[in-house]
């Protein structure tokens, strides 16, 4: 499996890119940090998963995330944030899931 991780913290990036590599068969192909860079990327790359912080620079992650769902091709989107009231925004746009 594939995976993106859209998070503008770099030490909780780098720290849930390194859990993910370690715990998981889940392969990290890209990080970002900007919601626009993001999507210029899915427009030429397949991925299966999203890890997407809430409070990203460009676009909101809820706002990408809505985004994203209209493509094709639809990857699981696993919403990371420290704020657990983002949890019930994320559900609304199909989210698989939500990590505080």
């Amino acid at each position: 499996m594939k995976a993106i991780i859209v998070e503008d913290e770099f030490l909780a990036q780098e720290e849930l890119n390194y859990l993910i590599r370690q715990h998981s068969d889940i392969e990290i192909v890209a990080t970002f940090d900007d919601g626009m860079d993001v999507l210029k990327y899915l427009q030429h790359n397949d991925v299966d998963a999203i890890f997407l912080d809430i409070n990203i620079p460009s676009l909101n992650g809820v706002f990408l995330a809505q985004n994203i769902s209209k493509f094709a091709q639809k990857q699981y989107i696993i919403f990371i944030t420290a704020y657990k009231e983002h949890a019930v925004e994320a559900f609304e746009v199909d989210a698989f899931d939500s990590l505080s």
